[in-house]
């Protein structure tokens, strides 16, 4: 069996990371090709990942001036990935373009979705002004394809975006990235058969030995100080300098993936890196602070700390967030265009931290035995087995 593993083409780390923590552990017996950009491939061989070698959003794609043609352009080239492995199935994360051609070939596809997909929260939560998180267009400071304006426009100009992404939903097979406590699926779903829950498909990295030695420094200087990690993960944009700012100014350690202006008073109280070990860094937390992306919220359910998230606007971020605060394991914050008094809120949820109320942690152990329960239950031959019937 051949597999043509596809991310989302400018999706970053977020929709690469799952299917390369789906290949590690289930698929690398198989013979799997990851379609990914060019300066990545080095990298992922050196990692033993097998790559399709075509020229992936090289140096042709300067000549990318609209949209339109940044969809040809992906579309051309999962052609030509296709004609150069010619897989037996397709498994992709947020590739919209992907059923062009699984169904044009009669390839079954597999297709990591995110209930957000869905909108299964109650309609009293939900903001119609919201977008998906792929409409947002946050992505396109991080994009592979630089020449591409906005994942808005692109979508809005894809024959895949029409009928609430009927085209894409349809895949064979669908993984879902979490649990049915959490990720809950519409009680009128059709094919409910075809989705299996895997559990968290995220990756579980030690801290480099030069990222030791800079926190071992920092933490010199914070000693004593409640931990804080914010981040809003490597695609969201929503603004996060108040929170830092307070945190700093309240003597708490701030580790930070968000690169913020620190006024020279505070800085030895903040720990930047771009990237971070997240299971790692929740550990050593007392609090963590984020955006509610799919991998990102599952981290301090596993490491038992209690958490706040943050509204970027986004439905199917925002539907998980609510979802986790209904279950008593978090507080939400709404987005400042969203509610005016969302400074208020915060601090009431601060208060409600610091004395120690915010977490239900017999919620919180049940969420994680449930993780550890789907992924030890998860079998990814039973995914495939039904893809290929």
């Amino acid at each position: 069996m051949t597999i043509l593993n596809i991310p989302y083409f400018t999706g970053g780390l977020s929709h690469m990371l799952p299917l390369l923590a789906l290949n590690h552990r289930y698929n690398k017996s198989l013979n799997s090709y990851f379609l990914v950009h060019s300066s990545l491939q080095g990298f992922l061989k050196g990692k033993g990942v097998n790559c399709v070698p075509i020229d992936y959003f090289g140096n042709e794609t300067e000549y990318l001036d609209n949209s339109k043609q940044a969809i040809e352009y992906v579309v051309k080239k999962e052609k030509e990935a296709y004609e150069k492995i010619k897989p037996t199935l397709i498994i992709e994360d947020c590739s919209l373009t992907s059923p062009l051609i699984a169904e044009k070939n009669n390839v079954p596809r597999i297709s990591i979705q995110r209930t957000g997909f869905f909108r299964s929260i109650d309609k009293c939560y939900r903001n119609p002004d919201h977008l998906h998180s792929l409409q947002k267009g946050d992505s396109v400071q991080h994009s592979l394809a630089d020449s591409t304006k906005t994942v808005s426009k692109l979508l809005l100009n894809s024959e895949l975006n029409q009928n609430n992404f009927s085209s894409y939903r349809s895949a064979k097979a669908k993984i879902i990235p979490g649990i049915p406590s959490i990720e809950c699926l519409p009680d009128d779903i059709e094919n409910r058969q075809s989705y299996f829950y895997s559990g968290p498909l995220i990756v579980k990295n030690q801290p480099s030995r030069n990222l030791l030695i800079r926190l071992g420094i920092f933490f010199e200087l914070n000693k004593n100080k409640p931990v804080v990690l914010v981040t809003t993960g490597t695609i969201d944009k929503t603004p996060v300098e108040k929170y830092i700012e307070y945190f700093a100014k309240r003597n708490y350690a701030v580790i930070t993936t968000n690169n913020c202006e620190i006024s020279e008073e505070y800085k030895q109280n903040v720990f930047y890196n771009e990237l971070l070990p997240l299971d790692y860094i929740c550990k050593i937390s007392d609090l963590v602070i984020h955006q509610c992306g799919s991998g990102m919220y599952h981290y301090p359910i596993m490491t038992k700390k209690a958490f706040l998230t943050i509204g970027t606007q986004c439905y199917d971020r925002e539907d998980i967030a609510q979802r986790l605060q209904k279950l008593g394991v978090s507080g939400h914050i709404p987005h400042p265009d969203d509610n005016p008094d969302y400074w208020n809120i915060f601090i009431k949820l601060m208060n409600k931290f610091e004395t120690h109320t915010l977490t239900d942690y017999g919620m919180m152990n049940r969420l994680k035995n449930e993780i550890d329960k789907t992924m030890a239950n998860f079998r990814m031959e039973e995914v495939i087995k039904y893809a290929l019937a």
